[in-house]
């Protein structure tokens, strides 16, 4: 067992030190407050490709050293006043996407669920608190969804907050660029709505997965001709482009597949300056979204479906890690990011 507790108020957590470099460390936990439950970590999700920008330290907005990771599930041990009167309660399974942490740590970032135990704050960036944008914060997990299928489902809520934003229609042709785990997902919901899918991926086991998650079309990009593919897929251009893959080379090949008038989903994350071909969107007409994160929302119907097996999210697992292992990890995927389709690290037992 982690030999840490939340009774000392301390306890093991991975920590991104400097530019490339991992670390497991013991860290002292804030003593909880009235709005906080304190939970015990079962599993905390990758997200591979924000993780590895932070790692890299090309997230702006981040800087070391800080606690990675926004996708953490876990059982409470105790729950503040405040808390319980939004209904949690010791005993219940949280899904959760940051923590209260101690200095050097706190104001670094916005994630901060990859420790053995947290402080979590449950009523701050509650829906309908905090304006029209509405971060999710944390949900209850279902009854009879496993941790670790529960432990990507934050990224499927990214995913449908986009495809919710672009109304797809039923019956509508969707082409989804990038076959990271968001990407699937992407597929998966647009399926769900009644919509045909290509997925476009430069990696051959990614597609394979697509395929059978129910993609109706995958292309490889680098060795068939995607535009001879899309024009027969979708006569006319695709209703809706996803893009999951954040590249801008990539993503001007894909936009004159678009219809005119069509809608993109700019997915991912875009490090400044961006390169993109405003002049092929010009000749589109389209009209863009940018999703920009998820809602409690949307991560609670992710959840529903993953637990009624509408969805699959454990087949995008391929990585699960114990604690003392992560700095290896994440040296491996500093290198590369398509070391990893979908990981995450298991607190039980560590």
């Amino acid at each position: 067992m982690i030999d840490a507790t939340v009774d000392d108020m301390k306890t093991q957590a991975i920590t991104f030190t400097s530019q490339g470099v991992a670390a497991l460390e013991t860290i002292e936990l804030p003593d909880a407050g009235p709005t906080d439950v304190s939970v015990q970590l079962e599993v905390s999700g990758v997200s591979v490709g924000t993780e590895r920008w932070a790692l890299l330290g090309k997230r702006p907005e981040m800087a070391f050293p800080h606690v990675p990771g926004y996708m953490g599930i876990g059982r409470i041990t105790a729950v503040g006043a405040v808390a319980a009167s939004c209904g949690w309660r010791e005993g219940q399974r949280i899904n959760f996407a940051c923590s209260r942490l101690p200095a050097p740590y706190a104001g670094n970032s916005w994630m901060g669920t990859h420790l053995a135990h947290a402080v979590v704050d449950v009523t701050a960036g509650r829906e309908g608190r905090d304006g029209p944008h509405h971060f999710f914060r944390a949900e209850p997990l279902p009854e009879g969804l496993d941790p670790l299928d529960s432990a990507l489902t934050q990224l499927c809520g990214v995913a449908l907050r986009g495809i919710e934003m672009a109304r797809i229609p039923a019956g509508g042709t969707v082409l989804v660029v990038g076959a990271g785990v968001i990407g699937q997902f992407a597929a998966q919901i647009c399926r769900l709505k009644g919509a045909r899918v290509m997925v476009s991926d430069v990696v051959r086991s990614r597609l394979d997965i697509a395929a059978r998650l129910g993609a109706a079309w995958t292309v490889d990009p680098s060795r068939e001709d995607l535009a001879a593919r899309a024009a027969a897929a979708a006569p006319g251009g695709f209703d809706v482009i996803i893009d999951t893959a954040s590249i801008p080379s990539v993503v001007n090949a894909a936009v004159p597949l678009l219809r005119v008038g069509g809608q993109i989903i700019f997915q991912g994350w875009y490090p400044p300056p961006s390169a993109l071909d405003l002049h092929a969107m010009h000749i589109r007409q389209p009209t863009c979204h940018f999703p920009c994160g998820h809602s409690g929302r949307h991560v609670a119907q992710a959840m529903l479906w993953t637990r009624d097996r509408l969805i699959d999210a454990r087949s995008l697992l391929d990585r699960v890690v114990r604690p003392g292992e992560a700095p290896e990890f994440y040296r491996h995927m500093a290198g590369s990011s398509e070391a990893f389709l979908g990981a995450a690290i298991d607190w039980r037992n560590a």
